[in-house]
């Protein structure tokens, strides 16, 4: 039963984006977002992509339902629109929603033999 509240904010930043190349491990290097809606309404969620030496990406648009959370995988074009990250490039994300939402980051990467595992809360902007 929602209570109503609507955690968050609207915008989101990413600054510290690298898709990992893969490495020996069997789960896959990756990063991804997770986004929560805890409230009542849709969520219409625009991203724009920034690269240190190319035009970023914008207007990237995903949907997230009320009361609901989204996992995107930043290395699978198809979840984003069909914009393309380049493994083992430097990139930052501004995430901004028409509703309050919580924006995490994860990274996987499984280079060194290893598996190091990074996930942050992303810098609410407002």
């Amino acid at each position: 039963m929602s209570d109503n509240t609507n955690y968050g904010c609207k915008k989101w930043l990413i600054p510290d984006g690298h898709i990992p190349s893969q490495g020996t491990q069997k789960i896959l290097g990756h990063e991804a977002i997770c986004f929560v809606n805890s409230g009542e309404k849709d969520a219409e969620v625009k991203m724009t992509i920034y690269f240190e030496d190319k035009e970023p990406y914008r207007d990237i648009k995903l949907k997230v339902k009320a009361e609901r959370s989204l996992h995107i995988w930043l290395s699978k074009p198809e979840m984003l629109g069909g914009a393309i990250i380049p493994i083992e490039t430097p990139y930052s994300i501004l995430v901004e929603s028409s509703e309050n939402i919580v924006v995490q980051h994860t990274r996987v990467d499984t280079r060194l033999g290893n598996m190091a595992l990074l996930s942050v809360i992303a810098y609410p902007v407002m």
